[in-house]
């Protein structure tokens, strides 16, 4: 297994984004919308998420495999790129109040001074940013914490920067009610293969609807994420999400993107 020293490094692209430099690879954003609706039913751009995209040699290089080759001790190195990279790039589009989604992984904080560093660096690059705290949303991905006490450190020192808290995939294996009533997040993204399985049968569609409810009940917006065909976008809808995301509304793009050209702006 190869691992690259060094934190990694942000360059300007010609296009005016920036790109990460680590080892070998390039790093690039892509954004996806997150989309909610207006009054009158209409889909709004509420929010983009921020997804990492990995080059080598200028080919396409799978994420996964990405993260298989390099080290634990560059995890949090990346993990900090990223979200500068993402931000700096989001910031580039005319984004008129919407949201964005950042990553964190929870799991590979080893201290309360790592963490510390990370809000820190974050609230730091927010204010450079066309952005304010209360625009991003951190997103904890669905990787186990190092232990409670440490996540718990996590969740209050972004609640107190001003950022909001999302739970991915929840309905993934690992994932369950603990895991949101320990966070009580702002936001809470449903995992996209439980949601579609729920979708399958007029029972699994009653339990997706009562569980988006308990949890809406609970103060979280509702988003459900892969999305792929267009019955699904109207079943989730009708299932009481806030929020929608998936190739049926719209893929990835490279920054920058035409998403702002595209669609009808603003937060719902």
């Amino acid at each position: 297994m190869a691992e690259f020293n060094g934190s990694g490094r942000i360059l300007s692209a010609a296009d005016g984004t920036c790109t990460g430099s680590f080892g070998p690879f390039v790093l690039k954003t892509a954004l996806q919308p997150i989309f909610g609706r207006d009054r009158s039913g209409a889909l709004i751009l509420f929010a983009t998420e921020g997804l990492l995209r990995v080059y080598l040699n200028d080919r396409p290089f799978g994420t996964g495999d990405f993260f298989a080759r390099i080290g634990s001790a560059e995890r949090l190195a990346i993990d900090v790129l990223c979200r500068q990279m993402h931000l700096v790039n989001a910031s580039a589009e005319p984004s008129d109040g919407a949201m964005l989604f950042l990553n964190f992984d929870p799991s590979i904080y080893a201290s309360n001074r790592q963490i510390a560093a990370a809000v820190n660096r974050l609230k730091a690059e927010v204010r450079d940013s066309t952005y304010s705290t209360r625009r991003i949303v951190c997103e904890m991905t669905e990787q186990p914490a190092l232990s409670p006490a440490r996540m718990r450190y996590l969740i209050e020192s972004l609640r107190e920067a001003g950022f909001r808290i999302a739970v991915d995939d929840f309905g993934a294996e690992s994932s369950d009610l603990v895991r949101v009533d320990r966070i009580r997040p702002d936001y809470i993204k449903l995992d996209a293969k439980w949601v579609t399985r729920l979708m399958e049968s007029q029972s699994g569609f009653s339990a997706l609807k009562d569980a988006v409810a308990r949890f809406r009940k609970g103060g979280a917006k509702i988003v459900i994420e892969g999305l792929e065909k267009d019955f699904q976008v109207d079943l989730a809808w009708g299932a009481g999400a806030d929020l929608v995301q998936g190739y049926a509304l719209a893929r990835p793009q490279l920054t920058p993107t035409d998403f702002w050209q595209l669609y009808q702006r603003g937060a719902a």
